[in-house]
């Protein structure tokens, strides 16, 4: 081998040329944008199912306080006594209507937090999700009113991960899916048969 051939074969083996060491931090670099924009798709999958298990979980603890407030409603010596629950009595003043329920300290609040924890209004936390409820009473038997309440509840949050403002009209979470998220759950709840 000649010596021109020798030192040629040395200069190439020598390092890496500039152009090979571009395409390889370019792959690098590629990689890299693929791996973070896969957390990031993962992130918000995560986010959202975490959502919808929190609002799935008052969802389910507002229908078991309106099966707490249907034990109010027994109807006494044949009276009816529905104005006397603290959230059933709109299946009789608002059927019908998709509205916020009112605030009762000792019973429970329309506004949760991150957490699915009812948020009061004298409270320092953030609102995360927001509950609607619609009543509609069905009728009994010779069209006298029921004994059997149709309770649709729908816990809402902004899909942005702001503060929620519970003060919304349901007509405009309605309007707007791309902006709310929301789960819904329907049950029944039955007047107490015990009277007094």
């Amino acid at each position: 081998m000649s010596t021109r051939n020798a030192r040629a074969s040395r200069r190439k083996r020598a390092g890496y040329t500039m152009i090979e060491v571009m395409m390889a931090l370019g792959i690098l670099a590629l990689g890299a944008s693929g791996i973070i924009a896969l957390q990031r798709a993962t992130f918000v999958n995560t986010t959202h199912a975490r959502n919808l298990a929190m609002a799935n979980l008052v969802a389910q603890g507002w229908a078991e306080r309106l099966r707490v407030d249907a034990l109010q409603w027994n109807e006494p010596n044949g009276q009816p006594d529905l104005a006397e629950t603290d959230w059933l009595n709109l299946a009789d003043s608002s059927p019908d209507i998709r509205l916020s329920p009112a605030e009762i300290p000792t019973l429970g609040s329309p506004v949760a937090d991150l957490l699915g924890i009812d948020t009061f209004a004298a409270d320092a936390s953030i609102p995360a999700y927001c509950t609607h409820l619609r009543f509609r009473r069905f009728p009994g038997i010779m069209g006298a009113p029921g004994t059997l309440i149709r309770a649709d509840i729908r816990v809402f949050w902004l899909r942005s991960g702001s503060m929620a403002d519970c003060s919304v009209s349901p007509d405009t979470v309605d309007a707007e899916p791309e902006v709310y998220g929301a789960v819904y759950l329907t049950t029944s709840v039955m007047r107490n048969k015990i009277r007094d």
